[in-house]
């Protein structure tokens, strides 16, 4: 869950999203809540993506979900696009 998604009448949004995904990176390549990069079992470029993801500063974080997913792949050598609906 973002930080902003525990306060009241804050706006949830794309950002908010991104937050997630990055802390779920973390979930499946080390790292946990720590997100400490000696956990974590991925590249340094995609711990970067993931840890700019889950910035608590919202404004910090990738602007969109699209942004984040190009970021991504670049970190992981996957340039495939993926079919959003």
């Amino acid at each position: 869950m973002s930080p902003e998604e525990s306060k009241l009448d804050a706006e949830i949004d794309e950002r908010s999203n991104v937050f997630l995904m990055g802390a779920s990176a973390f979930q499946l390549f080390g790292g946990g809540i720590e997100r400490t990069i000696d956990k974590w079992q991925g590249n340094e470029k995609m711990y970067s993506v993931a840890l700019k993801a889950v910035n608590i500063e919202k404004e910090d974080r990738y602007q969109t979900i699209d942004e984040y997913i190009e970021s991504w792949n670049n970190a992981t050598g996957s340039f495939s696009k993926i079919n959003r609906i």
